[in-house]
């Protein structure tokens, strides 16, 4: 016998076949029925349901005598799964591909085989439904049909078990997940399905919460916004957020967010609702809240004062100081300036956060804007032995708020002098881009930015640590506040970097001359 060949699709079509999850599976009456039932219609003695795995043939049901699996070399069903429509041999005998087949030899006698392709949803075939006979012969034209609807009816069986297994895997998976999952029909928002986590925070059973709607369960919710939120989502809206409280079985009331999408299975619209409880981000947020007032009335003020008096020590009007109190007094007053920058830096966050910080947008001149940063560090740079240019074009102009913007400058500007080597050049520059934007740059001739930095260079608290560009001071905020602010006024912030050179750049909206 000559061995069948091995299909070009055999990768996927094994990957489909155990998809199914019926190899070496138990008899099963629907299948053995249609054997039969195939065996009868075309008037054969035996019918076979075969699946054809990597090296065997196994028998899933059979009308007849026949072994549970042979070799995939000596099965004629290896061969007809090479084929897309019915698959028939009338005399085995008499066909090359299976001489010396032990089928011709063996007890059954097999002469006669037809049989037609098991296909998967994704067009890959995992085996044959065949009838099989002892003597030569030919089907019928409605056999053949009759042969090729039963083995669509295999499938579709197939089909159903494999989707019924995929639906428990999914239910068991979504158990297991710890947000609360609730499906919603779109009109009158009954309940059709929550996992167990939901179920278990409302002390109900599932056919308990069924036909049932958010209204039952809490009384707070308004039926206007509801409806609302279900007409955002048929306008097209991707899903809608909002906060609410709902009772636990502790006899509590938990602060929830709540978010909404519309999903279409089968043409059937239905809300996914994802329920969170929200009530150790509510005491975070408390806290948050009480640490920012006790940094801003506890902290800041007397900081200031501290501050104030340090630097009249230090302009002498307490008398004129000895060298070692004047280096006392001189570093009390660089620290109690970082301390200063450091609790700015704290209240910045939080109103970017919170989006309590003012945006007021306005023409700016580019040109003017890098001058006057520029000069604001003239002392700064003096310094620390760098020089500072600027290279703009005349009448180049952008929106942004004068304030913020020069605040996002002025940081870059710092780290930048920071980081330049002495007797080197710090370069501020604008220029317009294709897209009509002005990019604003701020560039150093620095070690660069380490590799290892670079993904969390505008996260909170960052600081390179390193030799070649090491941490000089600042709180690890700065960069944070520069892109919030450089995103709250329409623009974006980003750099480049390479050993020698390093530019931080801003874009923000053109306006017009």
């Amino acid at each position: 016998m000559r061995p069948p060949p091995t299909p070009a699709d055999e990768a996927e079509r094994l990957a489909d076949l155990y998809d199914y999850g019926i190899l070496d599976t138990p008899a099963e009456r629907v299948f053995d029925e249609i054997a039969a039932l195939a065996a009868t219609i075309c008037g054969t003695r035996y019918a076979a349901l075969t699946l054809i795995d990597a090296d065997r043939q196994w028998f899933k049901a059979v009308h007849g005598p026949s072994p549970r699996q042979i070799a995939r070399d000596e099965s004629v069903c290896g061969h007809a799964i090479l084929e897309r429509d019915l698959f028939e041999v009338p005399d085995l005998a008499e066909d090359e591909r299976f001489a010396g087949n032990r089928l011709l030899a063996g007890p059954l006698k097999i002469r006669f085989y037809g049989g037609s392709q098991l296909t998967s949803s994704r067009g890959h075939t995992i085996g044959m439904l065949c009838v099989l006979d002892q003597e030569p012969r030919v089907l019928g034209a409605a056999q053949r049909v009759a042969l090729k609807q039963l083995a669509g009816v295999v499938m579709a069986v197939l089909e159903e078990g494999r989707q019924t297994r995929l639906l428990s895997w999914i239910g068991s998976l979504l158990d297991r997940v710890s947000e609360e999952i609730y499906i919603l029909e779109p009109r009158t928002l009954s309940f059709l399905y929550a996992n167990a986590t939901a179920l278990r925070m409302l002390g109900l059973t599932l056919e308990a919460l069924r036909g049932r709607d958010p209204l039952d369960l809490q009384k707070n919710y308004d039926p206007a916004k509801l409806e609302g939120y279900v007409r955002d989502l048929e306008a097209g809206a991707p899903q809608v957020v909002f906060e609410s409280t709902r009772p636990g079985v502790d006899g509590r009331i938990h602060p929830v967010e709540v978010r909404w999408e519309l999903q279409h299975t089968s043409g059937r619209p239905v809300i996914l609702s994802l329920v969170q409880d929200i009530s150790k981000r509510k005491e975070m947020e408390r806290m948050k809240d009480e640490f920012i007032s006790v940094v801003n009335h506890e902290l800041r003020t007397p900081l200031t004062s501290i501050h104030g008096a340090v630097k009249l020590l230090q302009q002498g009007a307490g008398g004129e100081l000895p060298d070692k109190a004047s280096r006392l007094v001189s570093l009390a007053a660089e620290n109690t300036e970082r301390l200063r920058s450091i609790v700015d830096d704290i209240l910045d966050l939080d109103q970017i956060a919170s989006g309590r910080m003012q945006f007021r947008l306005e023409t700016l001149e580019a040109r003017g804007m890098l001058e006057q940063v520029a000069r604001a560090y003239e002392t700064t740079a003096r310094a620390g032995g760098v020089a500072v240019d600027v290279d703009a074009p005349e009448g180049l102009r952008l929106r942004a708020d004068a304030q913020r913007l020069h605040q996002v400058l002025a940081n870059l500007l710092s780290n930048a002098i920071k980081f330049a080597p002495r007797d080197s050049r710090v370069l501020l520059g604008a220029a317009t881009t294709p897209q009509g934007l002005v990019r604003l740059e701020v560039i150093d001739h620095g070690a660069g930015i380490p590799d290892q930095f670079r993904s969390r260079i505008f996260q909170r608290f960052a600081q390179a640590d390193m030799n070649t560009r090491r941490t000089k001071g600042g709180s690890g905020l700065g960069l944070s506040i520069a892109k919030g602010m450089a995103e709250h006024m329409g623009g974006t912030i980003g750099y480049t970097s390479e050993p020698g050179r390093t530019c931080f750049f801003v874009t923000m909206p053109g306006a017009a001359s």
